[in-house]
This record gives C-alpha cells, structure tokens and sequence, in this order.
C-alpha cells in the first residue's frame, strides 16, 4: 500500500501535538514511572511548554525531539500508530533520571484515518471527526500569520533580518507565515468556521506553505477545498 508520506508526517506531528498539550494522557503514560507529584507536575509543565512551542519550533529542534521519543510509525488500513519510548519522553520532560528501565512499555497513540482517492492520487483522511469543528491550532496559525504580516509592514524593523532577530524566529518560519499571511479570506472564513479539509492540520498547513499558490482559486484546489 502506497501511502503519501506528508500525510502521515503531518498527522503524527500534530497527534504528538495533541498528546503533550493533553494533561491526561501525560499523566496516564507517565504513571507507570511512579513519580513523585513534584516530577509529575514539573514534567505536566513541560509538556504543556512542548504543545505551546510546537508549531513555532526551529525545524531542527523539532526533528530531534520526534526522531529521540518516537520508536517507529505504523500505518495499517483504517489507522496510524505511534509507538513513543516511555524513558525518552520521561527524559524529554526531565520527568525521571537517565538510569529509567529500557524494556517500559511504549506509549502507543493511535490516529484512526484512512486512504481516500483524491484527483489522481490517494490521501489519508481522519476518521471520527466532526466535519465542522474548529481546529484551534489552524486559526492560530493564521492569526499570527497576519499579526506577523502587520509587523512586518508597519513595524519598527528596517529590514527582514532585523525581525528575524528581534522575533527569534527563523527566516524560513518567517517566510511560511507570510505566504500564509495571503490566504484567500474564504480559506481563512472556513478555518475560523471548522470548515477546513478534516486532514488539513496546522503542521500540515505550515509544511504546504511553501509551495502554496498566489492564485486564490489554486490555493483551494492545492489545500483540498474542492476536488
């Protein structure tokens, strides 16, 4: 089975989104650790710092983080599991000390989606998912895509770099929230409605950026608004 790997980059990283930004899943996977509820605060902490950064970490960071706690990505017909090392992500959190076992069980998440046909090609589309429901993370997105835009064209910086610097982002984040800055207004209407692509998460927003077109009518075509 052929399987478009954006997809299942897309929806791992925003499932491992959701995961840390998730209080109780944290603490339900981080009980076998029986920690203290001073590490266990601490590491809820830290998880939430991981879910609010997320979206805006340098690339480089990210894919350290994901290639450290995640043990392998499963893809079957109607799910994709995600297989975490407890110890990697108990260190990650600085939730325990570097001497926890190896041989923990995992901590499996689970993204029920399936392979659809779309145009010529196939894509993997979530499942059990409310057709109209707002998805928080593509509304901030966008706003801090226009916030960014605003700055950058009646703010104090006199050149792109002198942003780049006082924001401490990258120049490639820089570069993708900009494009996004020029969605077409009913693209950013349906995101502020829930009525986006169920597929259509922000990691993979961010990562169609840049390639995304100037028309407005392309634009809906290469997001997946119409077939």
């Amino acid at each position: 089975m052929r399987v478009p790997a954006g997809d299942i980059e897309g929806l791992a990283l925003d499932r491992l989104r959701a995961f840390f930004s998730s209080r109780t899943e944290v603490a339900d996977a981080l009980a076998l650790l029986d920690l203290d509820v001073r590490l266990l605060d601490a590491a809820l902490r830290s998880a939430l710092h991981f879910s609010q950064r997320w979206l805006a970490m340098p690339p480089v960071e990210l894919a350290s983080l994901v290639r450290e706690i995640v043990e392998r990505v499963s893809v079957a017909i109607d799910r994709i599991e995600i297989r975490l090392s407890l110890a990697k992500v108990a260190a990650a959190l600085k939730a325990g000390e570097t001497s926890q076992p190896l041989d923990l069980d995992p901590v499996v998440l689970s993204i029920e989606a399936k392979l659809q046909r779309a145009g010529k090609g196939k894509r993997l589309v979530i499942q059990n998912r409310d057709a109209t429901e707002v998805n928080a993370g593509l509304v901030d997105l966008v706003g801090e895509a226009f916030a960014l835009r605003h700055q950058l064209l009646s703010g104090p910086d006199d050149s792109i770099e002198a942003m780049i610097e006082r924001l401490g982002i990258s120049r490639g984040r820089l570069s993708s929230l900009i494009r996004l800055s020029y969605l077409a207004p009913d693209i950013v209407r349906a995101f502020m409605e829930g009525r986006q692509p169920l597929e259509l998460t922000p990691t993979r927003l961010l990562h169609l950026s840049k390639d995304l077109p100037h028309d407005w009518k392309e634009q809906r075509v290469f997001l997946g608004f119409v077939g």
